[in-house]
């Protein structure tokens, strides 16, 4: 197999940040920022959040579901390679029975991922493991980052969706592009998906591509929790689109009626460009999913 290649299909990837890629993959070398940040408490403190939610079917009875989330790990010079370890063995321990995984694996090149893709394998779950990319997914080598996640058994969707297995065949995951660099298409997305409808994105902003189109549970990261808040609020990276700025600090949202249109927006887990968290402590997630018939 081929090694990556320098730079992805990212649609809006300007010349100056091309050459700023290129430097901090250069300035960051080793990983020596992660490993002082780490040590003083600058990349904050890692959380298995939980969630239980019920979610509203049309009568066809199904089983309690165990899905583990992950976003941003981020590999590379920027984060300590333990906390992604440690991430993932939280999830492989709660035993999930699906792993959804949100974006961005890496920055600033697509090498970085071997370390991340041995972490994610010791997570079973014997439904499936599915991804999307991020916008510093496409900045690298996508196309490589899918093959090598292809390897451990990772399928990605790009505005495509996955039944899942009996007894859960009446769920679907249904996974967007990348909308900082990518094409979102809600359309494609969720064509054929008419059961439950699990939603994959990036970023919050994905939810533009969805409109009022039901889905029962949408998951997402990329906005860090604004991982270095100041005091008064504000955040010291720049987080651009209008629904990542009001998702910002990461949660639980319910955009429906109850057990539809809940959206989960982590905080993830690792850094990028600023190799440090502060008051943004990051996070992987544990939902258990209970079905209640709509039809009584």
């Amino acid at each position: 197999m081929h090694g990556p290649r320098r730079f992805g299909r990212a649609l809006r990837l300007s010349a100056k940040k091309r050459r700023m890629e290129r430097l901090y993959d250069l300035m960051y070398a080793g990983g020596w920022p992660s490993w002082l940040a780490k040590p003083l408490g600058l990349q904050g403190r890692l959380h298995l959040t939980t969630h239980r939610f019920t979610l509203a079917t049309d009568g066809v009875p199904i089983p309690p579901l165990r899905i583990a989330f992950a976003s941003d790990l981020h590999g590379g010079p920027g984060t300590h390679p333990g906390t992604i370890r440690r991430a993932c063995q939280l999830l492989a321990e709660a035993k999930p029975q699906l792993l959804l995984l949100g974006g961005d694996f890496v920055s600033f090149h697509a090498r970085h991922v071997e370390s991340v893709l041995e972490a994610i394998d010791q997570i079973d779950a014997p439904l499936g493991r599915f991804a999307v990319l991020g916008n510093h997914d496409l900045i690298a080598d996508d196309a490589w980052l899918v093959q090598r996640l292809e390897t451990i058994g990772v399928r990605t969707l790009v505005n495509e969706n996955a039944r899942l297995a009996a007894p859960y065949d009446r769920l679907w995951v249904c996974g967007l592009d990348n909308t900082e660099q990518g094409t979102p298409d809600g359309r494609r997305a969720l064509t054929g998906a008419d059961g439950v409808r699990l939603i994959l994105m990036h970023s919050p902003d994905g939810l533009t591509a969805l409109g009022s189109a039901s889905f029962a549970v949408a998951f997402t990261g990329h906005v860090h929790g604004g991982q270095f808040m100041l005091p008064g609020g504000r955040s010291l990276i720049g987080v651009k689109g209008p629904l990542s700025q009001r998702y910002l600090d990461g949660g639980v949202f319910e955009l429906g009626n109850p057990g539809q249109r809940i959206l989960l927006v982590s905080r993830g887990i690792g850094q990028g460009s600023l190799p440090m968290r502060f008051r943004a402590d990051p996070e992987v997630h544990v939902c258990d999913l209970t079905f209640d018939s709509v039809n009584g």
